[in-house]
């Protein structure tokens, strides 16, 4: 597996933290403590059980970075094709590493999900799940979904209705709630290299382990929030739901870091909404 040399992207977080704490700016107040040594201890596990099941998955830069690290408008052409949708497998050997970690600590067991039954349907087609049931009794199971077979070789045309991306759908609940589908995209042209979409992936799982996120699914307004922001937007219109899913921590005496204030719906809409999210002075990309 090929790894981007440098710091690692809780490392960077924790470091920026630590100097926000210590400045005491008040512009920073809401950023949030620095992390704990137990949150740390986790997120580096898994980075030690992805040495392992990210051996066939190398890691990739920004392809629009440039040698002087100047960073260029996306082309035309890279719109809604992927040269090589075979790297996004890389999320799947990230989820797996989380997989290990977290059974061989006995904070949760796997299944298959085989018959699982979504209280939302996702947008994309699901194939392989793995559910981890936390062993806690309050904290909320967690739904690993992926969008193409396990045989698939992806699609380089993205334009079609039966295009596969090796992405994965991450649920929480049960019956779960879909909470997000990395990548978002999968065209070269949003393509941010593979930092950026593992730290998506890190961070939602994180969330969801630690007890830092609620999300609301309403009819006209869907929103969630976790300890590194928030966001709101048009919710589920074919759904008849009213549904609040707050995570708990899935480990006995762990204090869940704290979450960002929720964003509300517009009084005049509930269809949209601006996304929020905590303040970051980090270079990280």
């Amino acid at each position: 597996m090929v790894t981007t040399p440098g710091p690692t992207w809780w490392e960077q977080q924790h470091a920026l933290l630590l100097e926000i704490a210590q400045g005491g700016s008040e512009a920073w107040d809401d950023a949030g403590p620095p992390y704990s040594d137990a949150l740390l201890q986790l997120l580096d596990e898994v980075e030690t059980a992805f040495a392992e099941t990210g051996t066939d998955t190398p890691a990739w830069e920004d392809p629009h970075l440039s040698a002087d690290g100047e960073l260029r408008d996306s082309r035309e052409e890279e719109y809604s094709r992927c040269l090589d949708p075979g790297k996004y497998r890389i999320l799947w050997a990230r989820a797996e590493a989380w997989t290990r970690v977290l059974t061989a600590r006995g904070w949760a067991d796997a299944d298959e999900g085989t018959g699982l039954i979504w209280a939302v349907t996702p947008y994309v087609d699901r194939y392989r799940t793995t559910v981890l049931r936390p062993r806690r009794p309050d904290a909320q199971p967690l739904v690993l979904a992926r969008t193409a077979p396990d045989t698939a070789t992806g699609s380089t045309d993205l334009t079609g209705r039966d295009a596969l991306v090796m992405g994965l759908v991450l649920g929480i609940g049960d019956p779960p709630v879909p909470v997000s589908t990395t990548p978002d995209c999968g065209c070269d042209a949003c393509d941010s290299g593979s930092r950026d979409v593992l730290e998506e992936l890190d961070r939602t799982i994180l969330s969801i382990v630690d007890g830092s996120f609620e999300t609301v699914l309403t009819p006209g307004w869907t929103s969630h929030r976790t300890s590194f922001g928030a966001g709101g937007g048009s919710g589920e219109e074919d759904a008849d739901l009213d549904v609040t899913v707050t995570a708990q921590p899935w480990a006995e005496n762990w204090t869940p870091r704290p979450l960002c204030p929720a964003i509300q719906p517009p009084r005049s809409s509930p269809v949209s909404a601006p996304r929020s999210r905590r303040p970051r002075r980090s270079t990280d990309r």
